[in-house]
């Protein structure tokens, strides 16, 4: 007894001791299974072309992708209970780098399509408890900046990934975009078995509700494919109706089989604590105003002010670039004064930059426009730590997975809620104007007041999320 203690002791000095390498390698994880979500996207022409087939075929290597990794978040983090949480990241990134190098020798698409499944459920393992693994690892007193490096970390793959995917394919071809993750992953499979050991509690027996993970499965790929079917137009058509009857159903399902099985897949109970609750929320609400953002600017930017691709992708790059300091100085503020409303700051100067930005727009005022993308990126800065330290400290240790799990799900849903009401959006604004043709030649002043009114209304949004992290501390 006294030498199983002693080795815990040990360990947990030496997870201290190592505990900015431990973080390295997870962020590295973390960077990479998110990058590639969206790195693919900017070479799908060049795959569609190689592999001699048609986009219909080939768009499913980027859904099937996100479909795949948002559906088994919270299944995958509930078997990390059995497994601990480093070998499910292990795991996870190992199964990542192997499926990445069979994407990159793949001759056809149906081999392509199913490496890329392979490499989602990969993904899904190092995404879903590398939030908890960051959490447990750092510091009480520097969470606020761990988890505001984790917003800026996946913030700044989500934005690069069209630049390097871009740059790759350009110079050395598709298959290289996953090729590239292949020594990275060795080399962090490598330290990650040196490194990568902290002291966890685990089930002694593997319990899963399969039926649960099913309908939670069936739920998350419905809705996703819904708010797919809903960018294409504002009609109700017989897909529509089939994905959001059948998310209804599974979603039902699983919130009844949740609250009657005696080890559940998700405890529903957790929802009814306050502060992760709201927490949640207010992300949701925050990602949602954050989507409508992402989704419209490159129109507003190609179709009014005349820019290619690559200086709208420069222009976005500058709300990474200042998420890089403004994250962690925003932890780094949470972290020494451990302000009630810090997140809710955050949220409602980006609230403000919204407001800027969408008076920017109409005016066609590049420096303002500027000016709002800097505030928006200091905004997200400031609530990224102190939020995503709230939503993790919310629930007990043990269940860290689940809050990460979560957080990570409910995120993902939150963007494709905020595409697909900045598309419908969109088409009606245009349609009211009496224009139904291709967005980019709508017009200067027609384009520009739409995309304004929307983004005005995200700012809204933002308000109502500050409003949200607010009441969490009443």
């Amino acid at each position: 007894m006294e030498g199983l203690k002693q080795k815990k002791l040990n360990l947990e000095d030496n997870l201290y001791k190592n505990r900015r390498i431990i973080l390295f390698i997870v962020f590295i994880g973390i960077f990479m299974s998110s990058l590639d979500a969206y790195m693919v996207s900017i070479a799908l022409p060049n795959i569609t072309t190689s592999l001699n087939v048609n986009i219909t075929q080939s768009q499913w290597v980027i859904t099937g992708y996100l479909l795949v990794m948002t559906g088994l978040f919270i299944p995958l983090g509930k078997a990390s209970e059995y497994t601990g949480k480093t070998k499910m990241f292990i795991a996870g990134f190992s199964l990542f780098t192997v499926s990445s190098l069979a994407c990159g020798i793949a001759t056809n698409l149906d081999q392509l399509t199913i490496f890329r499944l392979i490499q989602a459920a990969g993904a899904s393992m190092v995404l879903g408890v590398g939030g908890a693994i960051i959490f447990l690892v750092a510091l009480p007193e520097e969470r606020g900046r761990v988890m505001g490096y984790l917003g800026a970390v996946t913030s700044i793959a989500a934005l690069l990934g069209p630049v390097i995917g871009g740059l790759i394919t350009e110079l050395l071809g598709w298959h290289y975009m996953f090729l590239i993750n292949v020594p990275i992953g060795i080399l962090l499979f490598i330290f990650a078995l040196k490194y990568l050991k902290i002291p966890e509690v685990t089930s002694e027996r593997f319990e899963m509700d399969w039926i649960g993970a099913l309908s939670l499965i069936v739920f998350v790929t419905s809705f996703l494919m819904f708010c797919s079917e809903l960018q294409s137009g504002i009609k109700i058509t017989s897909q529509l109706a089939i994905y959001g009857v059948l998310g209804l159903l599974s979603l039902l399902a699983f919130i009844l089989k949740e609250s009657k099985y005696e080890k559940p897949l998700l405890d529903l109970s957790i929802f009814k604590n306050k502060l992760f609750t709201l927490a949640i929320l207010s992300m949701m609400l925050f990602n949602m105003a954050i989507a409508v953002a992402n989704f419209l600017g490159p129109f507003y930017f190609q179709g009014v002010m005349g820019y290619n691709p690559s200086q709208v992708g420069l222009l976005f790059l500058m709300v990474p670039l200042i998420m890089v300091v403004a994250s962690p100085l925003g932890g780094w503020i949470y972290d020494k004064h451990h302000q009630k409303y810090a997140a809710a700051s955050g949220v409602i100067l980006a609230a403000f930059a919204f407001f800027l930005m969408a008076y920017a727009f109409s005016k066609m005022n590049i420096i303002l426009i500027m000016l709002s993308f800097a505030l928006w990126g200091v905004g997200r800065g400031l609530y990224n730590g102190p939020n995503g330290t709230e939503t993790m400290s919310a629930l007990p240790p043990q269940r860290t997975a689940t809050a990460s799990t979560v957080m990570f799900t409910t995120g993902s849903l939150a963007m494709a809620i905020g595409i697909s009401l900045a598309t419908v959006a969109l088409t009606l604004q245009l349609s009211m104007a009496g224009y139904n043709g291709a967005v980019l030649a709508a017009g200067h002043a027609l384009l520009s007041s739409s995309i304004s009114a929307i983004i005005l209304v995200a700012g809204f949004v933002c308000v109502v999320s500050s409003i949200v992290a607010v009441l969490r501390n009443i």
